[in-house]
């Protein structure tokens, strides 16, 4: 709950008086992470620049139990609220949870201000998808209940429509639509080519995730420069991967097929994961990744942690 209050000061930090104007992705993480220490200021917090932690690795040392070597894959923020001593379960059932894990995505500067789709459409599909992944598989989880929150902050300096493409992916137009959503990735290694040499392939992975999502919209977009701001909820996940499942059910309980279900999709999704920044020498996009109007249908931790 403390990132979704923080989301919604998000309008003040990018565009106040006194603010300055944010154009990189690390910025929009440095803006949001402002809005959570104004929140946490709120409270009275003791020394809330604790909470915060960037570029945190999801796994100590980046070991994942199978794996050949380490993957130092890093979360863009997490912040941790156990300190708060505010949790219980009935607060729980909101969203609160003690340790909130961020990933962002800042996509602008490719749209002429909402006149014509980006061409970079495949890298922005393929750093979604990874991103998702991540949240979703490789935040360390001990069984139990569940005490962590999974958040997707991705804002847009045009409505998402011009970099997002719903062709393929039906479940691109669900993650900017407000209230609860259910998405599905499969198939992944069925994506094409311009997406999964910057993705890398995952042939049986299937993901199921119910979301929430909170809105910002600027109520005039023709008077200045704006963002469409959006933060997506993680609520519940079911990971599934040649037999062995792993899932996240709304009451935070934790569900394996096998006690090492986890590992196995999390090793898994760590070693073929390749997401890269696009560059001059990216495939060109498909003809289904470019188009003018995209206008098809919508279709544990200890005992004292195991508090949300």
């Amino acid at each position: 709950m403390l990132i979704e209050q923080a989301f919604f000061h998000l309008p003040e930090i990018l565009h106040g008086s006194g603010y300055s104007l944010q154009e990189y992705e690390a910025g929009i993480v440095g803006a949001l992470s402002l809005s959570v220490l104004q929140v946490l200021n709120g409270r009275n917090a003791t020394n809330p620049i604790s909470y915060l932690h960037h570029e945190k690795l999801y796994r100590d040392k980046g070991i994942y139990p199978g794996a050949s070597n380490p993957r130092y894959l890093r979360a863009d923020l997490r912040v941790k609220a156990n300190a708060l001593r505010t949790g219980n379960n009935r607060l729980a059932q909101y969203g609160w949870r003690h340790y909130n894990w961020l990933e962002a995505k800042f996509l602008r500067g490719q749209s002429a201000s909402g006149t014509k789709h980006s061409g970079n459409k495949p890298a922005h599909a393929a750093s979604f998808i990874a991103d998702l992944l991540r949240l979703s598989i490789l935040v360390p989880e001990k069984g139990g209940l569940s005490s962590n929150g999974r958040y997707f902050l991705h804002v847009y300096d045009s409505d998402p429509t011009w970099y997002l493409t719903y062709q393929r992916r039906p479940w691109m137009r669900l993650l900017c639509k407000a209230g609860r959503q259910t998405i599905t990735l499969k198939n992944l290694d069925k994506e094409p080519q311009t997406v999964t040499k910057l993705l890398g392939s995952f042939p049986g992975l299937e993901l199921e995730l119910n979301i929430v999502n909170y809105t910002i919209d600027p109520l005039d977009a023709s008077m200045t420069s704006c963002f469409w701001m959006y933060l997506t909820r993680i609520d519940k996940i079911k990971a599934s991967l040649n037999g062995s499942q792993f899932e996240v059910l709304g009451n935070r309980e934790i569900r394996l097929t096998s006690a090492t279900a986890l590992d196995e999709i999390a090793m898994y999704v760590a070693e073929s994961i390749n997401i890269k920044p696009a560059s001059s020498d990216t495939l060109p996009a498909t003809d289904d990744e470019i188009g003018t109007t995209d206008d098809d249908d919508d279709t544990a931790q200890t005992t004292a942690e195991q508090a949300p």
